[in-house]
Protein backbone atom coordinates (compact mmCIF):
# COMPACT_ATOMS: atom_id res chain seq x y z
CA UNK A 1 0.00 0.00 0.00
CA UNK A 2 1.12 3.49 -0.89
CA UNK A 3 0.48 6.46 1.00
CA UNK A 4 1.42 9.99 1.05
CA UNK A 5 1.57 12.39 4.10
CA UNK A 6 -1.56 14.26 4.86
CA UNK A 7 -1.26 17.90 4.11
CA UNK A 8 -3.41 20.53 5.95
CA UNK A 9 -5.72 21.88 3.35
CA UNK A 10 -8.20 23.93 4.82
CA UNK A 11 -6.68 27.54 4.15
CA UNK A 12 -8.81 29.59 1.72
CA UNK A 13 -7.38 29.29 -2.02
CA UNK A 14 -8.28 31.53 -4.69
CA UNK A 15 -6.85 31.44 -8.90
CA UNK A 16 -6.25 35.38 -9.08
CA UNK A 17 -5.81 36.93 -12.54
CA UNK A 18 -2.94 36.35 -14.54
CA UNK A 19 -3.00 33.38 -13.08
CA UNK A 20 -1.59 34.05 -9.60
CA UNK A 21 -2.10 31.64 -6.76
CA UNK A 22 -2.96 32.45 -3.19
CA UNK A 23 -3.46 31.11 0.11
CA UNK A 24 -5.24 32.72 2.99
CA UNK A 25 -5.13 31.68 6.75
CA UNK A 26 -5.40 33.33 10.09
CA UNK A 27 -5.17 32.44 13.55
CA UNK A 28 -6.72 34.71 16.09
CA UNK A 29 -8.39 34.98 19.78
CA UNK A 30 -11.59 36.01 18.26
CA UNK A 31 -12.75 34.32 15.04
CA UNK A 32 -14.89 37.42 14.64
CA UNK A 33 -12.73 40.29 14.63
CA UNK A 34 -10.48 38.51 11.94
CA UNK A 35 -13.47 38.17 9.53
CA UNK A 36 -12.64 42.28 8.24
CA UNK A 37 -8.92 41.45 8.36
CA UNK A 38 -8.36 38.64 6.71
CA UNK A 39 -10.68 39.61 3.52
CA UNK A 40 -8.72 43.06 3.78
CA UNK A 41 -5.46 41.12 3.29
CA UNK A 42 -6.81 38.87 0.67
CA UNK A 43 -8.20 41.73 -1.60
CA UNK A 44 -4.73 44.06 -1.26
CA UNK A 45 -2.64 41.45 -1.97
CA UNK A 46 -5.07 40.03 -4.82
CA UNK A 47 -5.00 43.38 -6.75
CA UNK A 48 -1.40 44.20 -6.27
CA UNK A 49 -0.60 40.86 -7.42
CA UNK A 50 -3.21 41.72 -10.48
CA UNK A 51 -1.77 45.09 -11.34
CA UNK A 52 1.98 43.59 -10.99
CA UNK A 53 1.08 40.91 -13.37
CA UNK A 54 -0.82 43.22 -16.19
CA UNK A 55 1.88 45.72 -15.61
CA UNK A 56 4.94 42.99 -16.31
CA UNK A 57 2.76 41.99 -19.23
CA UNK A 58 2.41 45.49 -20.70
CA UNK A 59 6.07 45.80 -20.47
CA UNK A 60 6.52 42.84 -22.29
CA UNK A 61 4.15 43.92 -25.43
CA UNK A 62 5.55 47.64 -25.14
CA UNK A 63 9.55 45.81 -25.69
CA UNK A 64 8.16 44.15 -28.98
CA UNK A 65 6.61 47.19 -30.16
CA UNK A 66 9.92 49.10 -29.77
CA UNK A 67 11.74 46.55 -31.38
CA UNK A 68 9.03 46.49 -34.24
CA UNK A 69 9.25 50.68 -34.73
CA UNK A 70 12.79 50.37 -34.97
CA UNK A 71 14.05 51.45 -31.08
CA UNK A 72 16.36 50.01 -28.88
CA UNK A 73 14.67 49.01 -25.89
CA UNK A 74 15.79 49.54 -22.63
CA UNK A 75 16.03 45.85 -20.98
CA UNK A 76 15.63 47.45 -17.90
CA UNK A 77 13.49 49.63 -18.18
CA UNK A 78 10.85 49.85 -21.64
CA UNK A 79 9.01 53.45 -20.47
CA UNK A 80 9.63 56.45 -22.12
CA UNK A 81 11.57 59.62 -21.26
CA UNK A 82 9.98 63.07 -21.94
CA UNK A 83 12.17 63.73 -24.49
CA UNK A 84 11.66 60.05 -26.17
CA UNK A 85 7.85 60.83 -25.95
CA UNK A 86 7.72 64.58 -27.41
CA UNK A 87 9.84 63.61 -30.59
CA UNK A 88 7.24 60.17 -30.62
CA UNK A 89 4.81 62.54 -30.75
CA UNK A 90 5.91 65.24 -33.52
CA UNK A 91 6.11 61.46 -35.53
CA UNK A 92 2.52 60.42 -35.13
CA UNK A 93 1.83 64.05 -36.41
CA UNK A 94 4.50 64.29 -39.33
CA UNK A 95 3.96 60.53 -40.09
CA UNK A 96 2.16 59.73 -43.63
CA UNK A 97 1.77 55.92 -43.53
CA UNK A 98 -1.11 55.05 -40.86
CA UNK A 99 0.17 51.76 -39.93
CA UNK A 100 3.34 53.44 -38.65
CA UNK A 101 1.37 55.90 -37.23
CA UNK A 102 -1.05 53.53 -35.45
CA UNK A 103 2.20 51.95 -33.94
CA UNK A 104 3.78 54.61 -32.48
CA UNK A 105 0.58 55.90 -30.94
CA UNK A 106 -0.06 52.53 -29.36
CA UNK A 107 3.35 52.60 -27.59
CA UNK A 108 2.46 56.09 -26.77
CA UNK A 109 -0.77 54.86 -25.17
CA UNK A 110 0.85 51.60 -23.28
CA UNK A 111 3.73 53.57 -21.95
CA UNK A 112 0.57 55.79 -19.99
CA UNK A 113 -1.04 52.76 -19.38
CA UNK A 114 2.75 50.84 -17.82
CA UNK A 115 3.12 54.15 -15.23
CA UNK A 116 -0.40 53.83 -13.99
CA UNK A 117 -0.30 50.16 -13.28
CA UNK A 118 3.40 50.62 -11.99
CA UNK A 119 2.03 53.52 -9.40
CA UNK A 120 -1.36 51.88 -8.54
CA UNK A 121 1.36 48.33 -7.49
CA UNK A 122 3.41 50.44 -5.68
CA UNK A 123 0.84 52.21 -3.85
CA UNK A 124 -1.18 48.53 -2.92
CA UNK A 125 2.01 47.19 -1.67
CA UNK A 126 3.15 50.11 0.14
CA UNK A 127 0.04 48.92 2.04
CA UNK A 128 0.89 45.63 2.69
CA UNK A 129 3.42 43.97 5.00
CA UNK A 130 6.63 43.34 3.37
CA UNK A 131 6.65 39.00 2.09
CA UNK A 132 8.95 36.86 2.70
CA UNK A 133 10.07 34.32 0.05
CA UNK A 134 10.36 30.92 0.90
CA UNK A 135 13.82 28.60 0.48
CA UNK A 136 13.97 25.60 0.05
CA UNK A 137 13.71 24.17 3.54
CA UNK A 138 11.46 27.03 5.44
CA UNK A 139 8.45 25.57 7.02
CA UNK A 140 5.10 27.80 7.48
CA UNK A 141 4.58 26.80 11.17
CA UNK A 142 8.35 28.19 11.82
CA UNK A 143 7.95 31.45 10.37
CA UNK A 144 4.94 32.21 11.87
CA UNK A 145 6.26 31.57 15.25
CA UNK A 146 9.15 33.49 14.18
CA UNK A 147 7.14 36.56 13.49
CA UNK A 148 4.61 36.49 16.24
CA UNK A 149 7.62 36.39 18.53
CA UNK A 150 8.97 39.26 16.64
CA UNK A 151 5.92 41.40 17.98
CA UNK A 152 6.25 40.82 21.41
CA UNK A 153 4.12 37.39 21.86
CA UNK A 154 5.57 34.84 23.87
CA UNK A 155 6.74 31.48 22.69
CA UNK A 156 3.86 29.89 23.56
CA UNK A 157 1.49 32.32 22.94
CA UNK A 158 2.79 32.35 19.27
CA UNK A 159 2.67 28.69 19.19
CA UNK A 160 -0.36 29.03 20.29
CA UNK A 161 -1.73 31.11 17.61
CA UNK A 162 0.13 29.75 14.97
CA UNK A 163 -1.59 26.10 15.80
CA UNK A 164 -4.71 27.69 15.36
CA UNK A 165 -4.06 29.20 11.86
CA UNK A 166 -4.54 26.53 9.06
CA UNK A 167 -1.33 27.04 7.50
CA UNK A 168 0.27 25.39 4.36
CA UNK A 169 1.90 22.23 5.48
CA UNK A 170 4.61 22.59 2.66
CA UNK A 171 6.16 25.86 1.28
CA UNK A 172 7.64 25.84 -1.75
CA UNK A 173 10.94 28.02 -2.88
CA UNK A 174 10.01 31.33 -3.95
CA UNK A 175 6.50 31.53 -3.32
CA UNK A 176 5.95 35.19 -0.80
CA UNK A 177 4.66 34.39 2.35
CA UNK A 178 2.37 37.47 3.75
CA UNK A 179 1.90 37.98 7.57
CA UNK A 180 0.18 40.24 9.93
CA UNK A 181 -0.84 40.54 13.97
CA UNK A 182 -3.24 42.88 14.70
CA UNK A 183 -5.67 43.24 17.67
CA UNK A 184 -4.64 39.18 18.46
CA UNK A 185 -5.50 38.51 15.14
CA UNK A 186 -3.00 36.54 13.25
CA UNK A 187 -3.02 36.51 9.33
CA UNK A 188 -1.02 34.68 6.58
CA UNK A 189 -1.36 34.75 3.06
CA UNK A 190 1.11 33.01 0.76
CA UNK A 191 1.42 33.67 -2.58
CA UNK A 192 3.54 32.18 -6.03
CA UNK A 193 5.66 34.96 -6.52
CA UNK A 194 9.13 33.94 -8.66
CA UNK A 195 7.76 30.07 -7.89
CA UNK A 196 6.98 27.37 -10.86
CA UNK A 197 3.80 26.47 -9.54
CA UNK A 198 1.38 28.27 -7.30
CA UNK A 199 -0.06 27.26 -3.62
CA UNK A 200 -3.20 26.45 -5.25
CA UNK A 201 -2.10 24.03 -8.13
CA UNK A 202 0.16 22.52 -5.91
CA UNK A 203 -2.63 21.58 -2.94
CA UNK A 204 -4.53 20.47 -6.02
CA UNK A 205 -2.11 18.41 -7.53
CA UNK A 206 -1.27 17.23 -3.84
CA UNK A 207 -4.95 16.52 -3.60
CA UNK A 208 -5.35 14.32 -6.53
CA UNK A 209 -2.61 12.45 -5.47
CA UNK A 210 -3.92 11.23 -1.99
CA UNK A 211 -7.30 11.04 -3.80
CA UNK A 212 -5.28 8.20 -5.97
CA UNK A 213 -3.87 6.67 -2.80
CA UNK A 214 -7.37 6.88 -0.84
CA UNK A 215 -8.88 4.94 -4.28
CA UNK A 216 -6.04 2.57 -4.43
CA UNK A 217 -7.09 1.86 -0.37
CA UNK A 218 -10.32 1.73 -0.96
CA UNK A 219 -9.83 -1.34 -3.40
CA UNK A 220 -7.96 -3.14 -0.89
CA UNK A 221 -10.31 -2.48 2.08
CA UNK A 222 -12.83 -3.84 -0.24
CA UNK A 223 -10.86 -7.03 -1.33
CA UNK A 224 -9.96 -7.94 2.01
CA UNK A 225 -13.45 -7.52 3.09
CA UNK A 226 -14.64 -10.28 0.43
CA UNK A 227 -11.81 -12.82 1.67
CA UNK A 228 -12.85 -12.01 5.24
CA UNK A 229 -16.40 -13.24 4.12
CA UNK A 230 -15.38 -15.76 1.68
CA UNK A 231 -13.26 -17.52 5.16
CA UNK A 232 -15.97 -17.34 7.41
CA UNK A 233 -18.37 -19.24 4.78
CA UNK A 234 -15.36 -21.81 4.47
CA UNK A 235 -15.48 -22.19 8.49
CA UNK A 236 -18.96 -22.54 8.42
CA UNK A 237 -18.55 -25.78 6.14
CA UNK A 238 -15.02 -26.99 7.72
CA UNK A 239 -14.57 -27.25 11.06
CA UNK A 240 -10.60 -27.61 10.87
CA UNK A 241 -10.15 -24.28 9.50
CA UNK A 242 -11.35 -22.30 12.57
CA UNK A 243 -7.84 -21.36 13.59
CA UNK A 244 -6.58 -20.17 10.58
CA UNK A 245 -9.12 -18.07 9.94
CA UNK A 246 -8.93 -16.49 13.35
CA UNK A 247 -5.06 -15.51 12.88
CA UNK A 248 -6.60 -13.91 9.48
CA UNK A 249 -8.76 -11.91 11.49
CA UNK A 250 -6.39 -10.94 13.57
CA UNK A 251 -3.93 -9.86 10.92
CA UNK A 252 -6.92 -7.90 9.59
CA UNK A 253 -8.04 -6.04 12.50
CA UNK A 254 -3.90 -5.19 12.73
CA UNK A 255 -3.97 -3.79 9.25
CA UNK A 256 -7.31 -1.38 10.52
CA UNK A 257 -5.41 -0.46 13.05
CA UNK A 258 -2.29 0.76 11.09
CA UNK A 259 -4.60 2.65 9.08
CA UNK A 260 -6.02 4.30 12.20
CA UNK A 261 -2.62 5.25 13.78
CA UNK A 262 -1.08 6.47 10.26
CA UNK A 263 -1.63 10.36 11.19
CA UNK A 264 -0.16 10.02 14.43
CA UNK A 265 2.61 8.70 12.71
CA UNK A 266 3.38 11.29 10.58
CA UNK A 267 2.72 13.85 13.41
CA UNK A 268 5.68 12.42 14.98
CA UNK A 269 7.87 12.79 11.76
CA UNK A 270 6.89 16.46 11.67
CA UNK A 271 8.45 16.62 15.23
CA UNK A 272 11.71 14.50 14.34
CA UNK A 273 15.04 15.99 12.76
CA UNK A 274 15.62 13.46 9.90
CA UNK A 275 19.08 13.05 9.45
CA UNK A 276 21.78 11.04 7.42
CA UNK A 277 25.00 9.35 8.06
CA UNK A 278 27.85 8.73 6.02
CA UNK A 279 31.60 9.07 5.00
CA UNK A 280 32.42 12.79 4.19
CA UNK A 281 34.49 12.23 1.22
CA UNK A 282 31.25 10.32 -0.48
CA UNK A 283 28.97 12.21 0.41
CA UNK A 284 30.66 14.86 -1.14
CA UNK A 285 31.05 12.81 -4.19
CA UNK A 286 27.85 12.32 -4.34
CA UNK A 287 26.35 15.94 -4.17
CA UNK A 288 24.88 15.50 -1.02
CA UNK A 289 27.20 17.85 0.52
CA UNK A 290 28.99 20.82 -0.67
CA UNK A 291 32.63 21.74 1.12
CA UNK A 292 34.08 25.50 -0.39
CA UNK A 293 37.50 26.25 0.69
CA UNK A 294 36.63 29.64 2.70
CA UNK A 295 32.76 29.06 3.62
CA UNK A 296 31.03 26.48 5.72
CA UNK A 297 29.70 23.63 4.48
CA UNK A 298 26.02 23.03 3.25
CA UNK A 299 23.60 20.73 1.69
CA UNK A 300 24.70 19.58 -1.81
CA UNK A 301 22.27 19.56 -4.85
CA UNK A 302 21.50 16.13 -4.35
CA UNK A 303 20.50 16.25 -0.90
CA UNK A 304 17.23 14.95 -1.33
CA UNK A 305 14.62 14.44 1.06
CA UNK A 306 14.28 10.93 0.33
CA UNK A 307 17.81 10.02 1.23
CA UNK A 308 17.41 11.62 5.32
CA UNK A 309 15.65 8.05 6.07
CA UNK A 310 16.14 8.14 10.01
CA UNK A 311 14.78 10.47 12.53
CA UNK A 312 15.11 11.12 15.72
CA UNK A 313 12.03 12.38 18.36
CA UNK A 314 13.02 16.03 19.19
CA UNK A 315 9.99 15.55 22.11
CA UNK A 316 11.85 14.22 25.37
CA UNK A 317 14.54 15.75 27.29
CA UNK A 318 17.82 15.58 25.79
CA UNK A 319 17.82 14.25 22.65
CA UNK A 320 21.24 12.27 21.24
CA UNK A 321 22.07 10.09 18.70
CA UNK A 322 24.79 7.31 18.64
CA UNK A 323 27.11 6.81 15.33
CA UNK A 324 28.93 4.31 15.57
CA UNK A 325 32.52 3.58 13.27
CA UNK A 326 31.44 -0.38 12.34
CA UNK A 327 28.10 0.67 10.88
CA UNK A 328 30.04 2.91 8.43
CA UNK A 329 32.98 0.00 7.88
CA UNK A 330 35.65 2.32 9.70
CA UNK A 331 37.61 0.80 13.03
CA UNK A 332 37.72 4.15 14.55
CA UNK A 333 36.02 7.63 14.18
CA UNK A 334 38.22 10.86 14.03
CA UNK A 335 36.06 13.62 13.57
CA UNK A 336 31.88 13.77 13.05
CA UNK A 337 30.93 17.12 11.03
CA UNK A 338 27.34 18.33 11.25
CA UNK A 339 25.61 19.99 7.96
CA UNK A 340 24.96 22.33 7.39
CA UNK A 341 27.46 24.70 8.45
CA UNK A 342 24.77 27.14 9.69
CA UNK A 343 24.57 24.71 13.05
CA UNK A 344 26.31 25.95 15.89
CA UNK A 345 28.45 23.70 18.22
CA UNK A 346 27.75 24.09 21.63
CA UNK A 347 24.36 26.01 20.45
CA UNK A 348 22.24 23.73 18.81
CA UNK A 349 24.44 20.27 19.15
CA UNK A 350 27.43 18.86 20.82
CA UNK A 351 29.16 15.98 19.49
CA UNK A 352 31.43 13.54 21.78
CA UNK A 353 34.19 10.57 20.61
CA UNK A 354 34.47 7.85 22.62
CA UNK A 355 37.59 7.10 24.01
CA UNK A 356 38.44 4.36 21.43
CA UNK A 357 37.12 6.48 19.11
CA UNK A 358 34.78 3.56 17.41
CA UNK A 359 31.72 5.74 18.63
CA UNK A 360 30.28 9.33 18.72
CA UNK A 361 27.60 10.34 20.50
CA UNK A 362 25.56 13.42 19.55
CA UNK A 363 22.96 15.90 22.00
CA UNK A 364 20.49 18.19 20.42
CA UNK A 365 20.43 21.14 22.39
CA UNK A 366 18.05 23.16 20.43
CA UNK A 367 15.33 20.49 19.37
CA UNK A 368 13.03 23.69 18.13
CA UNK A 369 15.84 24.89 15.67
CA UNK A 370 16.29 20.92 14.40
CA UNK A 371 12.56 20.15 14.11
CA UNK A 372 11.08 18.88 10.83
CA UNK A 373 14.75 20.04 9.31
CA UNK A 374 17.12 17.56 7.70
CA UNK A 375 21.25 17.25 9.06
CA UNK A 376 23.56 15.58 7.97
CA UNK A 377 26.66 14.00 10.23
CA UNK A 378 29.55 13.67 8.11
CA UNK A 379 32.03 11.26 9.08
CA UNK A 380 36.03 11.39 9.06
CA UNK A 381 38.28 7.95 9.54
Amino acid sequence: MRFLRPLTLGATLALLPLGLSLALTLGCDHKSSAEAESKDLTKKVAEAESATGKAQEATKAQSQALAKAGLQPNPDNVQLTEAQRALLEKRVKDEKNNGVASLLQEILDRDKQIADLTAKAAKLRADLPKPQIAGDKDNHFAMAVRFLKSKGLSEEKAKTLAARANLMEELQPGWQVYQQYVDGVYLTTVTQGKATIGPSEYVRSQRAALQRDYDDTMLIAHGLADEVQSLVAQRQKVQEEVDTLQSEKTSLLSQVNELSTLSQSQKAKLNAMHYLVGRRKQLEEDGVIVVPVFAKDRMGPKALAAKFDKDLALDGPSPELTIKAADLGLKTLSKVSVIPGSLEKDRHYTVTLSEDRTSAKVRILDPERLRNDRVVFAVAD
